[in-house]
């Protein structure tokens, strides 16, 4: 929805659409005990849980018609001010697919329950998504997401 409301070739949307099935394949890696852990991570449990995303990369990168997918499950994680993982990388410098999914991401993340905290509401995923952009999202992106999933849940929510 997010390449449709960007206006984005058809080519591009078919590849973001496999690419954001697949952004965290490298969990697969993780020891579930981590991933499933109902408290805090600790130093070294985090950093075991972000090399995710280079593990899901590296597997992908085996396969040349893979590569820009590969590169989007890489930098799912890099954050707009340069201090996400595990690059560093900062602004356009990280690949508009990874960009798009990073946003889309850390909705369906605060939106639905996790071992280690309750869902939040739609309203309040928006609020938490428009207070990052320029920091950890794109900002033009956060708030093209915010204005794709206006008309969609009640003011209730």
């Amino acid at each position: 929805k997010m390449a449709e409301k960007l206006q984005l070739p058809d080519e591009f949307k078919t590849r973001i659409y496999y690419a954001a099935l697949i952004h965290d394949i490298g969990k697969t890696l993780i020891p579930k005990e981590i991933l499933n852990k109902p408290g805090r991570l600790t130093l070294e449990e985090y950093e075991q849980i972000k090399l995710h995303a280079v593990y899901g990369a590296q597997a992908l990168a085996q396969v040349k018609a893979l590569h820009e997918i590969s590169l989007a499950v890489r930098h799912h994680h890099e954050r707009f001010d340069g201090s996400g993982y595990p690059d560093g990388l900062r602004g356009m410098e990280i690949p508009l697919m990874a960009r798009i999914i990073a946003v889309c991401d850390a909705y369906d993340a605060m939106t639905n329950d996790r071992p280690y905290r309750r869902a939040v509401s739609h309203h309040r995923a928006l609020q938490e998504i428009l207070g990052e952009a320029g920091g950890q999202f794109d900002p033009d992106l956060a708030a093209a997401f915010a204005a794709l999933l206006s008309g969609e849940h009640s003011s209730t929510d």
